[in-house]
């Protein structure tokens, strides 16, 4: 295999993200998945918006380019706030990074993290060969 960063396959799936948004098979599910991102609450008065908002939010730089996005595979489910703060329309974005750098970037990771064991648990992501415990 030869390895190129900038080259890595990118996972799209309707299913990935319809689940994050809360229907599974077109279907609701019993309960959306929760903001994971959690970001806004660092912001002085500003807080992470309802459930209902939540969509995928694709982080991270590597696979960005003009007219794409990274794999869906590194999504995270995150409120309309905390989604708008990752995609830089929130110039607060600046602030966080300025602010409180570990913590915003700790909670990127942890989010996506989160995310993939919900997604896993829904049967959305599975791994051949899994056990789940």
């Amino acid at each position: 295999m030869n390895y190129r960063p900038h080259m890595l396959v990118k996972v799209r799936s309707d299913p990935l993200m319809n689940a994050i948004g809360g229907k599974v098979a077109g279907k609701p599910i019993e309960q959306p998945m929760p903001c994971t991102i959690r970001i806004s609450g660092l912001i002085p008065g500003h807080r992470c918006a309802s459930r209902e908002t939540v969509v995928g939010c694709h982080l991270g730089e590597l696979g960005k380019g003009m007219s794409t996005k990274v794999s869906d595979i590194q999504v995270a489910a995150g409120c309309m706030n905390c989604h708008m703060l990752v995609d830089g329309v929130d110039p607060r974005w600046f602030w966080l990074l300025e602010n409180h750098p570990v913590t915003t970037l700790k909670r990127i990771l942890t989010a996506t993290h989160e995310t993939q064991a919900m997604l896993v648990e829904l049967g959305i992501i599975s791994v051949k060969g899994q056990t789940l415990i």
